[in-house]
C-alpha cells in the first residue's frame, strides 16, 4: 500500500484486510496491538498519532473521534495493525528503514518522500518542533538538535531525529523505527505511516 494506491488496489487491500479481522478473536488482537476492546459495544479502540479511533467488529468500519469516516490511508494502517500485531515488545532500539524486511531498495524513494520534506518543512523551526515535542513525544537520549520518539500506534513508535540549519549545514531530519516495527505491520505500511506521520508532524507546528 502506497499513499498513491489506485482506487482497486485500496479496495482489494481494505477487503483482505476486513477477512483476517473477521477470522481472528478480537480479545487476542487486542491484547497483542495495545488496543481496548469493548464486548459490550463490539468495538476496538486504537489510539492512532494522537487521537483515537474506534474500529467495529466484526464490520470493521473505522472512525475517527467526532465519528468522521477514516480517510484510506489511516483505515488501513489501523486495520492492518490490528490483524498483523503479534505483541512482540517494543526494544527501544532504532534502525532505518533501510533495514526493515525488504526495504533496503526503496530507500531512495523514503528519503524523498519522508525524510527530505521534513527536513525542509522544519528548517528554522526548532523552537515550533520543541513545543510540538512537549505536546506529543517524549525526548530520547541521542545525539541532535531534537531527538524524540512518537508513539504514533500503541505498539509503533517513531524516533524523529532533527538537526537545525546552520552556516556551514541545511536543516535535516531522520525517521527510523524501532527494531520490532515489522513484527506490527508490513514494510511498506511502515513507510505510508511514516509519510503520513510527517504530513501531520508539518501541519501541527
Amino acid at each position: 500500500m502506497t499513499q498513491e494506491s489506485g482506487p482497486d488496489q485500496l479496495k482489494e487491500a481494505r477487503e483482505k484486510a476486513l477477512h483476517e479481522l473477521k477470522a481472528l478473536d478480537p480479545s487476542w488482537m487486542a491484547s497483542r496491538s495495545g488496543a481496548s476492546y469493548s464486548f459490550f459495544d463490539q468495538t476496538f479502540k486504537v489510539p492512532f498519532m494522537g487521537e483515537e479511533y474506534t474500529v467495529s467488529y466484526p464490520g470493521g468500519t473505522v472512525t475517527r473521534t467526532d465519528g468522521s469516516p477514516a480517510d484510506g490511508a489511516a483505515e488501513l494502517i489501523i486495520l492492518h495493525y490490528l490483524v498483523g500485531a503479534d505483541g512482540t515488545p517494543v526494544r527501544e532500539q532504532w534502525v532505518s528503514y533501510r533495514d526493515l524486511p525488504g526495504a533496503r531498495y526503496h530507500e531512495p524513494a523514503f528519503v524523498a518522500e519522508v525524510e527530505r520534506p521534513l527536513s525542509l518543512g522544519l528548517a528554522g523551526r526548532l523552537g515550533a518542533l520543541r513545543g510540538w515535542r512537549e505536546r506529543n513525544a517524549r525526548p530520547v537520549e541521542l545525539p541532535g538538535d531534537e531527538a524524540f520518539a512518537w508513539d504514533v500506534l500503541p505498539r509503533v513508535p517513531l524516533l524523529i531525529i532533527f538537526n537545525e540549519e546552520d552556516e556551514e549545514f541545511p536543516a535535516s531530519a531522520r525517521v527510523l523505527f524501532d527494531a520490532s516495527a515489522s513484527c506490527y505491520l508490513p514494510t511498506e505500511d511502515l513507510s505510508v505511516l511514516a509519510e503520513v506521520a510527517v504530513e501531520r508532524l508539518l501541519k501541527e507546528t
